[in-house]
């Protein structure tokens, strides 16, 4: 998998590659020139410091151009790394927006978000250790050539606790893996919970919920420390370990390079001096590989983590990459669709109906009847169980999903207005919109009085809470507008306004819904009587279909909703019912 990130990088890839090397050479060459020098000095009663002086330059020079290799090689690394994870990071997260809405209903934010930043920022901090580890691997291969050619028997000595070394770390493995995964997932759930205390605000102070929410977070927060704490001395116990035993190597070096040196005329002191040196050279690689296993373990379980989010085909929208219609009619006819979110639960039982081009059909029925779910279909958020849904006589799921969408305007009962300037909420699904386009259509839903006391410059908070309800409606309207949709899907916001705004929105709604077709999620009155159909839904069914005239002298669930509910509207409404 990471490859495909590491190719369009080659380049740079190749330049680390060659810092690598160079580095490890200048760092074995430096100890061998040393030990030259201390040869001369070993086989001479007096040197004159002229012969070993080119030398000791020579060693100078190498361990300054080994500095300036690690710079660069530590500069290319981090530039590398960081291409790396930036690739990963938006390919992360475009495929993340791929899933189906399914998907980001039974995932919390909070672990999205966690993946998005902490678990590909952990990718970055493995793919730097693991240069580094590669770098001392490389040097311990050439280190040992070196160390066996001057002495087998020292060599075969500082190779004993190897093994040992590398059993600890593989009990220890398990655990490390265990605890790892325990500090991540508390992790995410104390950004879940400060997610969901931001975004609740109000409510948590209009019910003085913050002493709760703080004893909340406080309690996340310590089983965060406690995972953490553990997650540290997993990692960090690996250290003072190999430490240990690389104290203990030196003690068996030297006792076993002292009677080397006096069973054999040719192992001279330069050469044991050599060991010596090398030692920690030799055993940092040693050392490093094994406190970062725990580390390349965690990675292994993030990337199996993205794994799941970006290759499982299960959770990814089917774009058919179908007909591309240049334009619809609007012709919609529901063929016995039955949808259920839950296997064998269907939400949705055998939908029936049928809208010509220009007409509007109104839902209406109870909350939790299924009427969002049926419009949540139609733009194909989810796809039918059994049935199907025509669009101008072609199955929806024949068309391309892009196609789809843009020709169909959404206009949501719970505003969503992202953060930045009014002008960008508006031409969010046309960029391409000129300012004339912008006050056309702010003029049609009648939003310009209020834009201009703002300025399209305005900018609009998060969720759009510096801004009324029924400012962000028309906001959404005009938004809709502004893409030229051939078919609108509307839910209805269901906000106390004061009747002046509710007027204008009613209004507004008007215009949008002219001449297109439509379906509405109907909660005011005058939207249902000007529907050429009204569709009454309950428990998923279809029980009642007419206009508003047949509906309400029939007994039954219309009936009864009107007297509960559209009769007690505001006072616009009444007046509506009595010029009809």
């Amino acid at each position: 998998m990471l490859w495909r990130y590491v190719k369009p990088y080659n380049s740079m890839f190749n330049k680390l590659v060659i810092l690598v090397l160079v580095n490890v050479s200048f760092g074995v060459i430096a100890p061998i020139l040393f030990k030259q020098a201390m040869e001369l000095v070993e086989q001479s009663e007096t040197v004159a410091i002229r012969y070993i002086l080119p030398f000791l330059i020579a060693y100078f020079i190498i361990r300054v151009s080994e500095w300036f290799s690690r710079v660069l090689q530590r500069y290319f690394s981090y530039q590398f790394n960081s291409r790396i994870t930036n690739s990963i990071r938006k390919h992360v997260f475009g495929d993340i927006l791929s899933n189906k809405l399914d998907f980001f209903h039974k995932t919390e934010s909070g672990r999205l978000t966690s993946t998005i930043t902490n678990d590909v920022q952990e990718l970055y901090d493995t793919g730097d250790r693991f240069v580094y580890i590669a770098t001392n691997l490389i040097r311990l291969f050439v280190i040992l050539g070196i160390l066996f050619y001057f002495s087998r028997w020292l060599t075969f000595a500082s190779l004993l606790f190897l093994p040992l070394v590398f059993i600890i770390v593989f009990i220890m493995r398990k655990y490390t893996r265990r605890v790892s995964r325990k500090w991540r997932k508390n992790f995410a759930i104390v950004n879940q919970n400060f997610s969901e205390s931001m975004r609740s605000i109000q409510i948590c102070k209009a019910f003085n919920q913050e002493q709760k929410n703080i004893s909340r977070m406080r309690e996340l927060n310590e089983e965060t420390y406690r995972s953490s704490v553990k997650r540290g001395f997993a990692i960090f116990i690996i250290g003072p370990i190999n430490d240990f035993f690389r104290h203990i190597l030196t003690i068996i070096i030297l006792v076993v390079g002292t009677m080397e040196y006096n069973n054999r005329s040719n192992f001279s002191v330069s050469a044991f001096f050599l060991f010596i040196f090398l030692l920690d050279y030799y055993y940092y690689p040693i050392l490093a590989l094994a406190r970062n296993v725990s580390s390349f373990q965690s990675a292994f379980a993030i990337l199996d983590r993205i794994l799941k989010i970006t290759e499982d085909q299960n959770i990814k929208e089917e774009d058919s990459a179908g007909f591309r219609a240049s334009s619809f009619k609007g012709e919609i006819e529901f063929k016995g669709v039955t949808f259920s979110y839950i296997p064998d639960s269907p939400v949705i039982k055998n939908i029936s109906f049928k809208l010509q081009p220009g007409q509007r059909i109104a839902l209406v029925g109870h909350t939790g009847s299924g009427k969002t779910t049926i419009a949540s279909l139609l733009l194909r958020f989810y796809d039918v169980d059994t049935g199907e849904i025509l669009l101008d006589g072609k199955n929806i799921q024949s068309y391309d999903l892009d196609n789809l969408r843009k020709k169909i305007g959404l206009v949501n009962q719970r505003v969503l207005l992202i953060q930045g300037t009014i002008r960008d909420n508006l031409i969010l699904g046309n960029p391409n919109a000129t300012d004339e386009d912008i006050w056309q259509a702010l003029d049609a839903v009648q939003a310009r009085e209020f834009i201009e006391s703002i300025g399209l410059d305005f900018e609009v908070s998060d969720d759009g809470k510096n801004l009324s309800a029924g400012q962000r409606q028309m906001v959404s309207y005009a938004r809709v507008l502004l893409t030229n949709p051939e078919i609108i899907v509307a839910d209805e916001a269901t906000s106390a306004v004061d009747l002046y705004t509710e007027s204008k929105i009613q209004d507004a709604t008007d215009i949008l819904l002219e001449g297109r077709s439509s379906i509405v999620i109907a909660h005011r009155l005058t939207t249902i009587l000007k529907s050429d159909k009204i569709i009454v839904i309950k428990d998923g069914e279809i029980v009642q279909q007419g206009t508003h005239n047949e509906l309400s002298k029939i007994f039954g669930p219309y009936q009864e909703m009107y007297q509960l509910y559209f009769q007690t509207q505001s006072a616009k409404y009444l007046e509506v019912i009595k010029t009809s």
